[in-house]
């Protein structure tokens, strides 16, 4: 009977941990505060470990990443294309090459065990990206540089949000059906859990998790 007892509070605390709600007006601060330091024009992504105390307010704690990841260090390997890798932040924009586009989300999602390395306990992961992930390739679970898998290293932390601002539209394809949007993001929910994905615009952030189900507001204007 005791080692029932064990188990069930393991298993509470583990669950507990599984789900541990992200503040919707905190994020919102925090999604305003990084844009503001950090954010460019076009298609850009971040990760970024951002400290948990409670005891601070947003500002307090966002100045200690600008002070380990100062923004021009991070604009000047954003405007040569390249992937930004600091202390607490990884940042890339989409890059277009000859051959074919590397999209920001990607780029960035393969570097997170570096900053993840210098993250303590409490720390939130916060990735972001301008666009949701495309139908046809990020979210795809077909396509081979799709980030379905790699983004499970998210996991890691002890809580996270994955963000958006924007619903992505292909420049030179059909655009997606609410359908296909909603599949893309059940897709990612079942790599970074539906209820840590938001969609945040303006000073409102919006959970894209409604009733077991990808939420309206996250796949159409």
């Amino acid at each position: 009977m005791a080692s029932r007892c064990w188990m069930a509070v393991v298993l509470t605390v583990l669950l507990t941990e599984h789900i541990l709600a992200v503040d919707q007006n905190r994020l919102a601060d925090i999604v305003n505060g990084i844009l503001r330091q950090y954010g460019t024009q076009g298609m850009f992504s971040l990760a970024v470990t951002i400290p948990e105390n409670q005891n601070l307010n947003i500002n307090q704690v966002l100045q200690q990443v600008f002070q380990s990841d100062p923004a021009a260090n991070v604009r000047n390997k954003l405007n040569n294309n390249e992937v930004y890798i600091g202390n607490r932040v990884v940042a890339a924009k989409r890059y277009t090459q000859s051959f074919g586009t590397d999209h920001a989300e990607s780029r960035v999602v393969d570097h997170l065990s570096q900053i993840f390395n210098n993250s303590t306990q409490n720390d939130l992961l916060f990735f972001y990206v301008f666009a949701s992930p495309c139908v046809e390739k990020c979210s795809s679970s077909t396509h081979r540089q799709n980030i379905l898998g790699r983004i499970q290293s998210i996991r890691r932390w002890r809580d996270w949000a994955f963000v958006f601002s924007v619903i992505f539209r292909p420049n030179n394809a059909p655009e997606n059906t609410e359908e296909q949007r909603q599949a893309a993001l059940q897709r990612l929910g079942n790599s970074v859990d539906l209820n840590k994905i938001f969609r945040c615009y303006g000073r409102q952030c919006t959970s894209c998790y409604s009733n077991g189900q990808v939420a309206q507001y996250c796949i159409s204007d």
